[in-house]
């Protein structure tokens, strides 16, 4: 039933009163209705991205990817971390030999150790530390600077203490933080927008690290960072959490009272039309929590298979009780509250069903929406739930491995371990192990993860296992842990942890799987839950197109593949992540320059270069060439000298291989760092 205003909530009048302070001024730019957009939007750029749930649901236009550098272990073991002069210390702690580690730095340039080192255009949307330092004085020691575009001298310079301290601007609380409000680790989220290059360098070897980024097109003209942004609007944004922050008043509203029989389900809203949910909330009787047992599902545009298919407490983030407090999704007061925006083109469903034996009623479900869509290239809202008893195996918990297009915005997870000294770790933390697992991201069908991290409570920018306790932020937190036993979920020692993806939505053309080891090796046993919340449409939009296998006369000879100053090699070694003890071997050279051609769809939208390196040597970098004309460089600074395997990708626009049948490609690397490597290419081409 349509209402021009009707049972609209509290927190929809406080969007309402947020959207007019906007249109009189009080924020960083006016809010107005989308008419019209043009095909393939591109996302917002910097911190503007940090608060636009709508443009979370538009798909990414081609050339968009994420990337993360961390410390994680070269080796494939657990030592993911760095080791430098001034935290020695730190291994006397772990009863560990004194020895130095370089896993936290890309290299050394002069004094000064590079922890990020990418060719633009970008945005680092991520920078997260831990140490040793931070655990014993409560701050991060030495400087960190930021050069962009090649710059002589860095356009800033900081002490780490500031960079995360929440209070020097721009880096200002809750863009940044340090452990004691963050639960043991350092972070901040202020966006570095680079339109050519990005450094960044630290006096010292940090311990623990990762630095995010994304990866825009190759034709994007963007604004690289200026350190003295005002960055106050934004903050206001993410610290007032509750209301919705989108700015949209529904036109569309219905309150359902829940009346799920033991065993039923109920239907709860049901609509017709291109319309576009833009807000969910559940209504609590005073005091209580969700009850186990409920399921929340949503069919969109009568699909047989629900997109959303949930435990209705998780996709609050509200496994062990307490929810979240994101700007997306959480707990307010007696309510819980989704704002991620969910389009449809036809029809839309929600149903709860209740798998318990308690008849749940008492409880009102708020839907408000629009009779429209609010974003030109719609993806279909996702919420993906897996639950596991992972086993001392060798093999990741799999929070998502899925088809299609679209991007991951956010992920809640609940892990514990399976039983009582099953997890040992040093004395002061317990059964703790179940926390040691990185994360492994992978997109598109890379045997590389993109993503590698180097622990559970630090993928949600906590350290230590959370030891500062419980804490909740607008864009990741960790609502609830339960040292001993719950009710609601198996396992000890239990931590249920959210973040969300915003400026760093994960995007995907193909396919995308998000795995976590469970214990340092996935070598502990452990109870797992997860939500992985997602936009997506099932047609995938990158096809395998042509590809060169070097070392084989008639594939080279097929595509003229030529190269100067080449030097054959066999090599067999391993992929980092979870196939890392998985030896390959490949036919491969170096050379100075190589040229050849491939073949590609005349429609296509773009096209997207994998070449499978060795990155055991270091650095490596070339001018791409097509078809005589300069696209860009392609450069990596990933250097493993264990684990040598790397699928690297490069993504040429539209406006240099659209109408075109083939391409001739020129990769000059006279210039790279250390040799240029190539064990084969791939060629993928975009399409609608």
């Amino acid at each position: 039933m349509r209402h021009p205003c009707g049972n609209i909530s509290h927190r929809a009048l406080a969007a309402l009163v947020v959207a007019v302070m906007i249109a009189v001024g009080c924020g960083e730019h006016d809010v107005q209705q989308p008419a019209s957009p043009s095909p393939a939007n591109p996302p917002p750029v910097g911190l503007d991205a940090l608060t636009d749930l709508t443009a979370l649901a538009e798909l990414r236009p081609p050339g968009y990817r994420v990337e993360q550098v961390s410390s994680y272990d070269r080796t494939g073991g657990n030592a993911d971390l760095g080791i430098g002069p001034d935290t020695l210390d730190l291994l006397k702690v772990f009863n560990l030999p004194a020895v130095e580690l370089d896993n936290s730095y890309l290299y050394r340039d002069a004094d000064r150790y590079v922890i990020f080192d990418s060719r633009g255009p970008g945005v680092v949307y991520r920078i997260w530390m831990t140490g040793a330092d931070g655990l014993f004085h409560s701050a991060l020691g030495g400087d960190i600077a930021f050069e962009l575009d090649d710059e002589p001298t860095p356009r800033l310079t900081l002490s780490r203490r500031d960079l995360f301290s929440g209070t020097h601007p721009p880096f200002l609380a809750p863009l940044a933080g340090d452990l004691s409000v963050s639960s043991g680790g350092f972070y901040s989220l202020v966006p570095i927008p680079f339109a050519h290059r990005l450094r960044i360098l630290s006096t010292v070897v940090p311990n623990w690290m990762h630095v995010t980024a994304a990866r825009l097109p190759l034709d994007a003209v963007i604004n690289s960072f200026d350190p003295s942004i005002d960055a106050s609007a934004t903050v206001a944004r993410l610290a007032a959490v509750g209301p919705d922050p989108k700015g949209i008043l529904p036109t569309i509203g219905t309150a359902t009272n829940l009346n799920v029989p033991a065993g039923g389900t109920q239907v709860v809203w049901q609509e017709q039309g291109s319309d576009t949910i833009v807000q969910m909330e559940l209504h609590a009787p005073a005091g209580l929590e969700i009850p186990i047992g409920l399921r929340l599902r949503a069919y969109w545009d009568d699909v047989a298979t629900p997109q959303v298919d949930v435990p209705l407490d998780d996709f609050f983030g509200a496994g062990l009780g307490l929810g979240a407090k994101s700007l997306a999704f959480g707990k307010d007061g007696d309510g819980y509250y989704c704002y991620f925006p969910m389009p449809f083109q036809r029809n839309a469903r929600l149903e709860v069903g209740n798998e318990g034996d308690t008849d749940f009623t008492g409880w009102q479900l708020q839907i408000g929406a629009v009779d429209r869509q609010i974003v030109a290239r719609p993806g279909y809202f996702h919420a993906t739930a897996q639950l596991a008893h992972g086993e001392p195996n060798g093999q990741d918990y799999v929070l998502l491995d899925t088809t299609g297009t679209g991007q991951v915005v956010g992920v809640v997870l609940t892990a514990g371990c399976a039983g009582r000294g099953q997890c040992q770790l040093p004395p002061a933390f317990g059964d703790g192990a179940h926390l040691e697992g990185d994360e492994h991201i992978s997109v598109d069908g890379s045997r590389y993860p993109q993503l590698h991290g180097t622990g559970l409570e630090d993928f949600f920018n906590g350290g230590f296992y959370f030891i500062r306790g419980a804490f909740t932020l607008p864009t990741h937190g960790n609502p609830v842990q339960a040292p001993m036993t719950s009710p609601r979920r198996p396992g000890i020692n239990l931590r249920t942890a959210y973040r969300l993806f915003l400026g760093d939505a994960i995007p995907f053309y193909g396919q995308i799987r998000l795995g976590i080891e469970h214990g340092p090796m996935n070598d502990v046993p452990a109870e797992m839950s997860s939500v992985v919340f997602y936009y997506a449409v099932p047609e995938q939009s990158l096809d395998d197109s042509d590809g060169i296998t070097i070392g084989s006369s008639a594939s080279e000879a097929a595509h003229g593949f030529t190269a100067e100053g080449r030097l054959d090699h066999t090599l067999q070694s391993a992929f980092r992540g979870e196939q890392s003890a998985q030896m390959v071997e490949a036919s491969g050279i170096e050379a100075t320059r190589t040229k050849f051609h491939v073949a590609i769809p005349a429609a296509n939208h773009g096209v997207r270069l994998r070449r499978l390196a060795d990155i055991g040597a270091g650095r490596q970098a070339a001018d791409v060439l097509i078809n005589g004309h300069l696209v860009g460089t392609w450069y990596s600074a990933d250097v493993n000298p264990v684990l040598r395997w790397a699928d690297l990708d490069f993504d040429i626009p539209a406006a240099f291989t659209r109408g075109r049948s083939s391409i001739d490609v020129d990769i000059d690397a006279r210039e790279s760092p250390t040799p240029w490597t190539a064990y084969g290419y791939t060629v993928f081409s975009y399409r609608d």
